[in-house]
């Protein structure tokens, strides 16, 4: 849960600023190379409560995303820099019983292809600079999370496996209340949409607590053909003063991802949102 981790952590300006001294306040990946402490510290954390997956701060650091900091040039150094990191703190965290995988997050960006905001080719060059950057910074595992367009999906994964077709991927989409991914592809339809391609896992995380996301772990259980991860919110996101608050201590988070080891193809459990690394421990 970097983003929400991040916003515990005490970051001094500084830190946001960018090379020609912009205040980039905001561009979580930008402290990959400013505040290098604070994002191997998270890692850590994470590691030490028993993570198996360390999920690296590269979730925003397409060329495309990055362009609204005017700082597109820097999507390689910053992928490459995030990897590294969480690279670091795996080797240190591995045992020959219990190893440690780096999982390289990659996100949607701001911008979705079938809402005709950005097109294939752009994002598909993106995401070919991205996957360079992180099997040049150690990277075990591709994990594209938060997928809201099935577009967007396929031009991840055919820039992933262009690049490097040895290394596995895993594919989570967000499902919002409606029951639906943002462009309104449900949970049989995108296991459909992605049965021809050779990916590790079809998933969930975002959106939502692990309530609310159970009938559709169900779902794919039946009809995907691959294994399935969830990591969910720590609850549906609640505002508390302007800020937003997720309420689900680690103990009910627990007992409801427990629920899912039930579910025939449920493979990997973690958390999203809210979740810290006290909920990843219990």
């Amino acid at each position: 849960a970097m983003g929400t981790q991040l916003q515990l952590a005490e970051i001094e300006d500084q830190f946001w600023k960018g090379e020609d001294g912009d205040d980039l306040e905001g561009c979580n990946e930008l402290l990959n190379a400013t505040a290098p402490h604070i994002i191997k510290k998270i890692y850590s954390n994470y590691a030490n409560a028993g993570a198996d997956l360390i999920t690296t701060n590269t979730f925003g650091t397409m060329p495309w995303v990055l362009d609204e900091y005017k700082i597109k040039n820097r999507a390689y150094e910053l992928t490459k820099k995030g990897v590294e990191l969480a690279r670091e703190v795996c080797d240190e965290f591995s045992t020959p019983d219990k190893k440690r995988f780096v999982l390289g997050s990659i996100g949607p960006g701001t911008k979705l292809p079938s809402l005709g905001h950005i097109t294939y080719d752009e994002i598909y060059e993106g995401y070919k600079i991205v996957a360079q950057a992180m099997i040049d910074g150690g990277v075990d595992i591709f994990l594209l999370e938060t997928c809201q367009d099935p577009l967007q999906i396929k031009a991840a994964l055919h820039a992933i496996q262009d690049v490097n077709n040895d290394l596995p991927i895993m594919v989570s989409v967000t499902i919002e209340l409606s029951g639906s991914m943002l462009i309104g592809t449900d949970a049989a339809t995108i296991a459909t949409i992605l049965e021809p391609f050779n990916i590790l896992s079809l998933g969930f995380n975002c959106g939502t607590g692990p309530a609310q996301v159970a009938k559709h772990v169900k779902t794919l259980s039946e009809v995907s053909p691959f294994l399935i991860s969830v990591h969910a919110n720590a609850g549906l996101p609640q505002n508390r003063g302007g800020y937003t608050y997720y309420p689900m201590g680690p103990k009910e988070f627990t007992q409801l991802q427990r629920e899912f080891l039930n579910v025939d193809g449920v493979s990997f459990l973690g958390g999203c949102c809210g979740t810290t690394p006290q909920h990843i421990k219990a």
